[in-house]
């Protein structure tokens, strides 16, 4: 046999190469690659979707460049880099408005929240409306410096009076709540003792209630009188805000595509931020609501020397600042040394209802689950 005649190995030859026969897959096993596919497209569209629906409702928010972040005022400027500092406002056309500063501390060391009272005296310093017309110096109840000077005027104010830092700027029209929570289906709320309201028809039993959109104002502007009543009345308000924004990141919210698009439109139409806060700075600040009044974020009100004070101008009286333990609590917040609560007064009875909630956890008692 010559060599030309000699059969060709299998595989060197395209003539007689071996084909090997291919082993196809079980059915079952290409068809659940193609769901595991699909389950994968789906879950970027639908995350593609959320981030996109966040960033419009980011860019729809309301902006104000209020902020003085070197302003004069603030004490211990460096010590103040990691702190962060949530001046809340909480706007009503039919009611008062609800002045908040939230103070969230390094790696959330320490947080605490301090209400400063409508009827305060407070020294306003001179500052800017939002037409850029000067506002002159001058001295009032603390309800007047945002009708008067706008938020640019409250932020100097507030940071006069505490020596704070004002980093973030969040102002909530109240009004558009109802359609928030609507859009939730409802916002669970636990309560330490019944409400009621005759004027409104407002009944909410104690402990836990889903409120809808009929009774969010009617529970928000619920009157309360001056001292600690008013800081309870805020209080509520707050845990309010940190259930509704517990309940929009809730797997139940971020599930349903309708639900989660009609909040965040709604939440957008009812918020004006500073420019550099996103609504993702804002989880931090849910955070501290939601635990607010607790031992761990004690809800205080700024110091008061008189309840009853009455300028030498005449008009109507006010309740007077304390400097002196003012003073003395704002720099332990600041030095983050231990909160000086005040002895007395409202501050005495929320440090008491804290350390009674603590308590009430520790030993496993009965409460809102």
């Amino acid at each position: 046999m010559s060599t030309a005649d000699a059969p060709t190995p299998p595989g060197e030859d395209g003539t007689r190469r071996s084909r090997r026969k291919r082993r196809r897959r079980p059915l079952w096993r290409r068809a659940g690659r193609r769901v595991f596919t699909g389950l994968v497209l789906v879950a970027l569209l639908v995350a593609t979707y959320y981030v996109g629906l966040v960033a419009y409702a980011d860019n729809s928010v309301a902006r104000a460049d209020v902020l003085r972040p070197f302003g004069p005022e603030i004490v211990a400027p460096e010590a103040q880099q990691e702190a962060a500092n949530f001046l809340v406002v909480g706007s009503d056309p039919a009611g008062p408005d609800t002045v908040m500063l939230a103070h969230i501390g390094p790696d959330g060391a320490q947080s605490v929240a301090l209400v400063f009272p409508a009827d305060a005296y407070v020294d306003v310093p001179a500052c800017t409306d939002p037409d850029g017309d000067p506002v002159e110096p001058y001295g009032g109840a603390f309800t007047t410096v945002f009708d008067t000077g706008g938020a640019a005027c409250l932020v100097r104010t507030v940071q006069a009076l505490t020596g704070l830092r004002v980093a973030h700027y969040v102002e909530l029209d109240l009004a558009r709540f109802p359609g928030m929570v609507d859009a939730l289906g409802g916002v669970p709320l636990c309560l330490d003792a019944a409400l009621q309201d005759q004027a409104t028809g407002l009944d909410l039993p104690a402990g836990t209630s889903l409120i809808d959109g009929d009774q969010t104002l009617p529970f928000l502007r619920l009157e309360s009188e001056q001292g600690a009543a008013e800081t309870e009345r805020i209080r509520r308000q707050q845990q309010f805000l940190g259930s509704v924004v517990d309940r929009a990141l809730s797997a139940r919210t971020v599930a349903d595509p309708v639900r989660l698009t009609g909040f965040l439109t709604g939440t957008a139409a009812a918020l004006t931020l500073d420019p550099e806060t996103s609504l993702r700075d804002l989880r931090s600040l849910a955070g501290l609501l939601t635990d607010l009044g607790s031992a761990t974020v004690p809800l205080l009100t700024a110091p008061i020397a008189d309840p009853d004070y009455q300028p030498i101008t005449g008009g109507p009286p006010y309740a007077l600042l304390d400097d002196q333990l003012g003073r003395q609590l704002y720099r332990s917040i600041v030095e983050q040394t231990g909160l000086a609560v005040p002895r007395g007064g409202a501050n005495a009875e929320a440090a008491m209802r804290a350390s009674e909630a603590a308590q009430s956890a520790a030993s496993g008692a009965v409460g809102c689950g």
